[in-house]
């Protein structure tokens, strides 16, 4: 008899040690060192109670939500999860998890959000996810699952309010949408759906937030402008102009609206009509005037106008906007003196700003704009013809011992050379690339304040046959550098066929689509080879 108590004494101070069961806290210590847990961004201390590890919430003595998304989970995916019994939220995305779903999941009956989008996930999860029937938010994106109908996975689903489907193919949109009532939120990025078939969600009661990002629309879809209960549209990464953007006046209750990355010369006049917005997002298109139309959306309050074709002094349509609280104008052709009225947060790296502008404006107005401003740009894109054997010198406008110079060859190898002028006493066969060069400048103003300003030269090439700026001017790649993806849009030609080759010649992919999967490929500089029906345009970009 004492010797049984004993026992329940030390099973109940084992158990009371932590504030979960042993056996729960061994599944996270598995699902911890089976997914690189040492090199999580946020990583768990095991001398510590589960209660105070990122991501895990503690409700009477069980786990009931795990969220690690983007926390670097790397490995297949866990296949002990279903030893959290109680879990009600399981957010896993944004990893490199790798492998199919674990079936285990599916003995998790009380799951009301499972987010598992952008990963590396692979086979068919439905077998694994149809009986989780208490779901209110699926995640699925953003992976590599082959799944031939989603009707069937969503089939046992009646509660569902958010739902992520992109990347999976689809030609259509699923039938089983129309009978999701509470559907509130639908992500269905990067599928080939056409314009035309977008039936599935006509009047839907619910729906407010809708993201259509690189579906290569060159339209609106009528059925998306008769959603006017829409607060949240995302267009971004399609072909829309500022004449088939028509339609777009009607969603008046709009407050997020981004058409990033479509094929806009100015912007749409309908945007106007959007009085109720507060985040606008018009970056990456080819926008060079025109601002005034923005004047009248008296309730915006983020706005970026990133990589378009603004030129001349900071807009002046901005500085009386009473609410805009941030504004990105990165990457555009933006110089002149800056007023003192700018918003709060403005971001203007990568424009055309001079060290003593930039150095004024922050000497007499620092206190009032938290300014992002480095680095700036100068001179414009150049070639230079090098002859075999023969001398040749690249050189940029800027001098004078307020500037430390470093050049660099295909724009990340750092070269010795550290004047003004970049000399080649002989060309030979491996000096022909890609130069910049950083000029870096770095000052106590009279205010006390550090400026610290890079400014690089635009690229300037060193060639054997000296050519034009034409395949810049209607291409777009983006992002570059890049970890993942490479989206490549031409707003002139047709685009056949991608070819990338690394620096030795040696071909590396070969794609017929725009968006292209690099995630596989060292880290390096590679060159990339477009086919249009013009011929063949050449680029480079850096995979890191």
């Amino acid at each position: 008899m004492k010797k049984f108590i004993f026992f329940l004494l030390i099973s109940n101070f084992t158990f009371s040690q932590w504030s979960i069961s042993n056996a729960e806290r061994g599944v996270l210590v598995s699902i911890y060192n089976s997914t690189s847990g040492e090199t999580w961004n946020r990583n768990w201390k095991m001398d510590q109670d589960p209660k105070n590890w990122f991501g895990v919430v503690i409700q009477n003595g069980t786990v009931t939500e795990l969220n690690l998304a983007g926390n670097a989970l790397k490995g297949s995916f866990p296949s002990t999860l279903s030893g959290l019994t109680n879990l009600t939220k399981l957010d896993l995305s944004n990893n490199q998890l790798a492998g199919e779903v674990s079936t285990g999941i599916s003995t998790l009956s009380s799951l009301k959000k499972l987010d598992i989008s952008n990963n590396r996930l692979t086979g068919n999860p439905s077998s694994a996810l149809g009986s989780l029937i208490q779901l209110e938010d699926l995640g699925l994106g953003g992976n590599q699952f082959a799944i031939p109908d989603v009707n069937p996975l969503l089939q046992n689903y009646s509660n569902i309010k958010t739902l992520n489907l992109s990347d999976l193919g689809l030609q259509n949109i699923p039938s089983r949408i129309t009978v999701f009532s509470n559907l509130e939120t639908l992500v269905l990025d990067n599928n080939p759906i056409p314009s035309n078939a977008f039936s599935n969600i006509a009047n839907h009661p619910k729906l407010t937030n809708l993201s259509l990002s690189g579906l290569q629309l060159s339209q609106i879809p009528t059925q998306v402008t008769q959603l006017t209960q829409l607060t949240t549209l995302n267009l971004s990464n399609n072909m829309l102009t500022e004449q088939t953007a028509s339609g777009i006046s009607n969603l008046t209750n709009l407050a997020w609206l981004s058409l990033e990355n479509n094929r806009l010369n100015q912007i749409p006049s309908q945007v106007a009509q959007l009085r109720k917005l507060l985040t606008l997002n018009l970056g990456r298109n080819k926008i060079s005037g025109g601002l005034s139309i923005l004047t009248g959306l008296t309730n915006l309050q983020q706005l970026f106008l990133n990589n378009n074709a603004l030129s001349g002094s900071f807009p002046s349509e901005f500085l009386s906007m009473p609410k805009l609280m941030m504004l990105n104008l990165n990457s555009n052709q933006l110089s002149g003196d800056l007023n003192d009225k700018m918003p709060p947060i403005t971001h203007l790296s990568n424009n055309r700003f001079s060290k003593s502008q930039l150095s004024n404006y922050i000497l007499d107005y620092n206190f009032q704009t938290d300014l992002d401003y480095s680095p700036q740009r100068f001179d414009y894109e150049k070639q230079v013809l090098g002859v075999l054997g023969q001398p040749a010198k690249l050189d940029q406008s800027l001098s004078g011992t307020d500037y430390a110079f470093t050049w660099y060859k295909n724009l990340d190898q750092k070269t010795n050379a550290t004047s003004a002028e970049l000399n080649f006493n002989s060309v030979e066969e491996s000096d022909y690339a890609i130069y910049t060069v950083e000029a870096y400048s770095s000052a106590i103003l009279d205010n006390n304040a550090r400026f610290d300003l890079s400014l690089f030269r635009e690229p300037i090439a060193l060639v054997k046959v000296l050519g034009t700026a034409e395949t810049s001017k209607y291409f777009n790649i983006f992002p570059n550098p890049t970890t993942d993806y490479l989206n490549i849009v031409s707003s002139k030609y047709d685009i056949k066929k991608v070819y990338i080759y690394d620096l030795s010649g040696k071909q590396m992919l070969s794609e017929s689509k725009s968006r292209i999967d690099v995630s596989k490929l060292p880290t390096g500089v590679y060159m990339l080879i477009v086919k249009t029906q013009e011929g063949n345009k050449n680029f480079k970009f850096i995979k890191q």
